[in-house]
């Protein structure tokens, strides 16, 4: 059951991270994309929903682009096959479901940018984390959750790997109460943006914490690899 709403979750957050709601990479305000467009206020859930599989249904008849890592296989995780972004993004996601319980999502992204620099502190990665944070309060206004507060951020390595993300951790309260953890990583590398999203309890438990850890290391480890 976990599992399910973990998965729900994770639908709504990709569709309000898109450009449905949010505006691209430019030098645009972080806001709602034009005053014509649908506001927290306005838009219901099953709006929501459906937006999310009209858009789900056009990113589909895509190709994804090449991954610009080798995407690690990691003993205990089953990794999904990449699937297409919106058009604008220019990009795709790929799940990777621990049986805990764990979703990790990897996205790989330009949303329309053609230089994106490798650095952290640059206005590409900066912004994105920006995004993410208001796409999560907005997720809150919407019902989605019934409560979100950031607990800590900064910049941290991908597990024991020299790369390096901006990072910011979400304590989630579903309407039953029950709480999530959510790890959004993002940094740029190869002209594109990468931002896992990680959802879980993985802080209650020292072997969960260890696999989710593996597995981010092994992230990081392919970006070095792979470094171009």
């Amino acid at each position: 059951m976990a599992e399910k709403y973990l998965m729900r979750d994770s639908l709504f957050l990709l569709l309000l991270l898109s450009s449905i709601f949010i505006s691209g990479c430019d030098d645009q305000p972080e806001s709602i994309s034009n005053p014509a467009d649908p506001t927290p206020e306005t838009v219901t859930t099953e709006q929501i929903l459906k937006d999310f599989e009209e858009a789900e249904r056009a990113a589909a008849k895509l190709t994804p682009p090449d991954p610009v890592i080798t995407l690690p296989e990691v003993a205990g995780w089953t990794r999904s096959e990449p699937r297409s972004l919106p058009q604008d993004d220019h990009g795709f996601s790929v799940a990777y479901d621990h049986p805990a319980g764990i979703v990790v999502t990897l996205y790989q992204f330009t949303r329309g940018l053609t230089k994106i620099p490798n650095d952290l502190n640059s206005d590409p990665p900066r912004k994105e984390m920006q995004r993410a944070q208001t796409g999560i309060q907005q997720a809150v206004k919407l019902g989605i959750w019934k409560a979100a507060s950031e607990t800590d951020q900064g910049i941290v390595p991908l597990g024991d790997s020299r790369t390096q993300a901006l990072w910011s951790r979400y304590s989630l309260t579903r309407k039953n109460d029950e709480s999530v953890i959510s790890d959004t990583y993002i940094w740029p590398h190869a002209n594109v943006l990468l931002k896992l999203r990680c959802s879980g309890q993985f802080q209650d438990s020292s072997a969960e914490a260890a696999s989710l850890k593996a597995l981010l290391t092994a992230i990081g480890t392919a970006c070095q690899t792979d470094s171009q």
